[in-house]
């Protein structure tokens, strides 16, 4: 399991190739929803006498044409399979094949309306409600939906590309755009061509595009932030802080930045993640819109990736807690070394505690015996997506926890960090991988890292098998307020004298971790209705109706919830619909659901405004509401 090295999401014979470099032209065409192009694929056979090379595509996607080192070569497109996708074989002309061969394979295709890499969105669903937008999410396998390629981590290139767009509209990329756009005329239709070049490797899952009417606003000096134009500037306040995020990320991790620019755009509503780390520019959710930084540690999640997952990556997604639990710990690191000194520790600790009490919440949705609980879940015939959870992320970093302990503290695993990343930078590398990487690490500074039981980190499902030792100090009041409010809400006693200004002097992490505790109490109760008196006194106190913080917003509805307090009802039905981000509307939407008399309103809230939502997301709902895809 730990090194397996078989890329079971992808029909693709990319071990047999080593690709260099993409080419891609593409024209987006606003009107009827598809990508026009060609992908020119450079490439090294890698094996002896390879008689065909095979791509990943979708039934979303039409290969029109391909040539092999510029002659015509046939091509064959395989029975789709439900997960993922169809392969594209493509016959190499006789001596082609050959070990060594360098080969130039150009693929001329269209992607379709339904692909579901790609959303686009009408105006109306837009900040400016004047103009389309369109924008690709290519994790976990989605690039294949929108271009041929080979759709695994293990893969990876570099590309450069143009990109004609209507002329209003701007084009941005996973890659640094070169020069001015080119201006032209083509059948009557004003134009402009954009173009990028990306010079580091990359995996086709942080291919990303993105075409609408934005500006930017400069925040630093590799740092633009991207939004429509009623928008950025309020974008651009929120993200400000980007580069102190990377100059710390470069001093923990001993490795300068590498992808030159740190762009970020600030996306549509409907847009499904909290961010997306694409290279040079990072996707972020309005929902990050608090109008105080509070919530800019996902800024930093990403910034944390641009070495932890796009340098150093995961070879497939049964191993993606490399990436992303090695996020979650260079992003805490990095937050807490922006602390006062006497605080860093502390600040460390209350972040691990909020990932515990994350994690328990997941695990406890899919079941702590769940297989797809485990930190190397198995993925056989399993969409990656399906697998999505907080368990990658928060057992990821318990496990670096762990280690952290196991060599001496975090000053010491900053190192071993810092040579981690130095030692696997551009490449790909498997659970067993890492496992090696340590102790041999370990070995030449004589610590005894004997006692890492690694087949129960890695193979069994549930909890961490060990809990970190964690100084509770920063989070202590929240969690003694939290005791208090649930024993008043549990017996219906309103003589609780709660302050409402002890709950506003905290920082906003410290009141989300007041939430979350507050939930997970709420959860240990097993859906014992809270009294519908104390939740009103908490929602005047805490003026909780009128809050904009998305954080505080999604524990708070999910608390009346699990109440049956039908108040909280029309709060919930606004949060679902106004964004798509699946941590939010996920949770409330099974929640909703498993509200016997809330159930019907449900599943036709979603039927009603599912066009809103990505298809990545419309898609999960579906699977979580049971509702027929379509």
């Amino acid at each position: 399991m730990a090194d397996c090295r078989i890329d079971k999401s992808s029909l693709s014979n990319h071990a047999s190739f080593v690709y260099k470099h993409l080419n891609l032209s593409l024209s987006v065409d606003f009107e009827r929803h598809v990508l026009e192009g060609v992908a020119t694929w450079t490439v090294d056979v890698a094996e002896h006498r390879v008689a065909e090379l095979v791509l990943d595509t979708s039934s979303e996607l039409e290969v029109r044409s391909v040539t092999v080192c510029g002659a015509p070569a046939p091509h064959t497109m395989r029975p789709a399979h439900a997960a993922f996708g169809v392969a594209c074989a493509i016959t190499l002309p006789e001596g082609l094949g050959e070990q060594g061969r360098a080969l130039e394979v150009a693929v001329t295709y269209a992607t379709s309306p339904k692909s579901s890499a790609l959303q686009w969105l009408p105006p109306a669903q837009t900040a400016g409600k004047e103009r389309p937008f369109m924008f690709s999410q290519c994790q976990a396998i989605h690039a294949r939906s929108m271009l041929p390629c080979p759709d695994g981590p293990a893969a990876k290139f570099t590309y450069d590309a143009t990109v004609r767009v209507p002329e209003w509209a701007t084009a941005l990329m996973s890659a640094v755009a070169v020069g001015s756009p080119v201006a032209s005329v083509v059948g009557g239709v004003p134009l402009r061509t954009f173009t990028f070049e990306q010079t580091c490797p990359l995996s086709s899952y942080l291919l990303a595009l993105a075409v609408g009417d934005v500006r930017g606003i400069n925040v630093g000096s590799r740092t633009t932030v991207w939004a429509e134009p009623s928008v950025v500037e309020a974008a651009a306040w929120e993200f400000a802080e980007a580069e102190r995020f990377v100059a710390k990320a470069e001093e923990l991790t001993q490795t300068p930045y590498a992808w030159g620019r740190y762009d970020i755009l600030c996306m549509p509503p409907s847009f499904p993640y909290g961010g997306m780390e694409n290279p040079c520019l990072t996707f972020a959710t309005p929902t990050l819109l608090a109008g105080d930084r509070s919530l800019a540690n996902v800024i930093c999640h990403e910034v944390a990736h641009s070495w932890t997952g796009n340098l150093v990556t995961n070879l497939t997604w049964e191993h993606f807690w490399l990436n992303e639990g090695w996020t979650r710990w260079l992003e805490t690191s990095t937050l807490a070394h922006l602390e006062p000194a006497e605080r860093c520790d502390a600040f460390f600790d209350f972040q691990v505690q909020q990932a515990l009490t994350h994690l328990a919440d997941d695990v406890a949705t899919f079941g702590p015996t769940n297989p797809l609980t485990r930190l190397i879940p198995p993925l056989d015939g399993i969409d990656p997506d399906d697998s999505f959870s907080a368990v990658p992320y928060e057992k990821g970093l318990s496990l670096l926890c762990h280690l952290s302990a196991i060599v001496g503290g975090r000053p010491i695993f900053e190192q071993f960090a810092a040579h981690y990343i130095g030692t696997f930078k551009r490449r790909t590398l498997t659970s067993a991988d890492f496992r090696e990487c340590f102790l041999k690490w370990c070995e030449g500074r004589e610590i005894d890292a004997s006692s890492v039981d690694w087949d129960a980190w890695f193979k069994t499902p549930g909890m961490p098998p060990v809990t970190p030792v964690l100084d509770p100090s920063l989070g202590a009041t929240c969690t003694v307020l939290a005791d208090r409010w649930m024993a008043e809400l549990a017996a219906d006693d309103l003589s609780l004298d709660a302050s409402a200004a002890e709950y506003k002097g905290w920082p906003s992490q410290l009141r989300i971790f007041f939430w979350e505790t507050l939930l997970a109490r709420a959860l240990e109760g097993k859906g014992a209705p809270l009294a519908l008196r104390a939740l009103e006194k908490m929602d005047r106190l805490y003026e909780l109706s009128a809050s904009k913080n998305a954080e505080v917003r999604l524990r708070w509805q999910r608390i009346c919830i699990l109440s049956r307090a039908e108040f909280i009802i029309p709060q919930v039905l606004g949060f679902v619909t106004e964004q798509g981000r699946m941590k939010f509307v996920r949770p409330l939407y099974r929640a909703l659901y498993g509200w016997e008399a809330q159930r019907e309103l449900a599943v036709q809230t979603f039927l009603e405004h599912r066009s809103n939502y990505h298809p990545i997301a419309a898609k999960m709902l579906a699977q979580d509401l049971k509702v027929a895809e379509m």
